[in-house]
C-alpha cells in the first residue's frame, strides 16, 4: 500500500516519471532495460546501454528535455586507433628492419681515441701550470 501511494505521489509530482511509467507499458519487450537513469545535479543522467551514449535530462517548464552530454569517447577511440596503427607500423619496421649488430671498435681505434684524449689532457694541464706560474710571478 505504501509503495502504491509513493508511486502515485511521485507520478503526480513529476510528469517525467509518469511518462516513463507509461512508456514502459508501451515499449516493446526488447527495449526494457536499454536505458539506465541516475540522478545528477539539476536533472537525470540517461545512459543508453546499447550505444553507451549519455544524455542529461532536465525539466524545462512543463516538459522534460534530454540533451546529449559532451562525450570524449569518440576522441579517445580515434586516438586509440591511431596509436594501434602506429604500433603495428613500428612492429612491421622492427621485423623487416636492418638486422646488423652493433660493431665494437678495434683495439687500434681505441688506442687512437685514447691518444687523442691524452693529448687534450696534457695541453690542459700545461695551460694550468702556465697560469699558476704567471700568478706566482705576479705575487713576488
Amino acid at each position: 500500500m505504501r509503495s502504491a501511494v509513493f508511486l502515485l505521489t511521485l507520478a503526480l509530482a513529476s510528469p517525467a516519471v509518469a511518462q516513463v511509467i507509461d512508456n514502459s507499458k508501451l515499449a516493446p519487450e526488447s527495449e526494457n532495460g536499454r536505458f539506465t537513469m541516475s540522478p545528477v545535479a539539476g536533472g537525470v543522467m540517461r545512459m543508453d546501454t546499447r550505444t553507451g551514449k549519455i544524455s542529461i535530462c532536465r525539466q524545462k517548464g512543463d516538459a522534460w528535455a534530454c540533451e546529449a552530454a559532451a562525450d570524449d569517447r569518440g576522441a579517445y577511440e580515434q586516438e586509440i586507433a591511431r596509436l594501434q596503427d602506429k604500433v603495428a607500423k613500428l612492429e612491421r619496421e622492427l621485423r623487416t628492419g636492418d638486422k646488423t649488430e652493433m660493431k665494437l671498435p678495434s683495439d687500434a681505434e681505441v688506442d687512437k681515441a685514447m691518444t687523442f684524449f691524452e693529448n687534450i689532457l696534457r695541453r690542459f694541464k700545461s695551460m694550468i701550470d702556465n697560469l699558476q706560474r704567471e700568478d706566482g710571478a705576479k705575487r713576488t
